[in-house]
């Protein structure tokens, strides 16, 4: 199973001191949480939402929804850690529904790969633990713990070629598409 994130946000208090406003570990029951449906051992849990860059660090609500989108709002980011199991452990006929359930069916192109997508974001992304393949149309690169990726709109799918779960820590940016 998935590990569970613990999640720190900070804010202040009326007198303008610095406090904590949210300390939770994000569970598979919270709707910024998704485990989709046949595929109990990926999870993908949004840290924080920004709905304009640069955002507004007033108030102290909760940015995160009761529910995850691929891509972030337009003019947004997004902040988001993922964690994909062994590709041998991967239920990959429930891909389709899988983006559908995050608003993004139409982004899936599973031609050379089951997760192959496109986005219109700027990604930036450290492997924390484990390692995945970044696959591309003609090339295929392996991303270890500590290794950084900037993913700009391509098409991708991430290929877990290993034993053990790897896990992702990511911010995307709204950006516009390539034509």
């Amino acid at each position: 199973m998935p590990r569970n994130t613990r999640r720190v946000v900070t804010g202040h208090d009326d007198e303008g001191n610095t406090v904590v406003i949210i300390d939770e570990v994000m569970t598979p029951d919270m709707g910024h949480v998704l485990t989709p449906e046949g595929q109990p051992n990926v999870r993908l849990s949004d840290v924080w939402l920004s709905r304009a860059i640069p955002d507004s660090n007033a108030g102290n609500d909760d940015t995160v929804e009761d529910s995850i989108t691929l891509e972030p709002p337009i003019g947004g980011a997004v902040f988001r850690i993922l964690e994909l199991p062994p590709d041998s452990e991967r239920n990959y006929d429930s891909m389709k529904k899988y983006f559908e359930s995050m608003g993004a069916g139409e982004r899936l192109d599973g031609q050379k790969h089951p997760g192959m997508h496109k986005t219109c974001s700027v990604d930036y992304l450290v492997v924390i633990a484990g390692e995945i393949w970044l696959i591309l149309d003609e090339e295929e690169i392996c991303l270890k713990a500590g290794d950084a990726c900037v993913q700009r709109g391509t098409l991708h799918a991430w290929s877990n070629r290993t034993e053990e779960p790897c896990l992702l820590a990511a911010v995307l940016i709204d950006a516009h598409p390539i034509l």
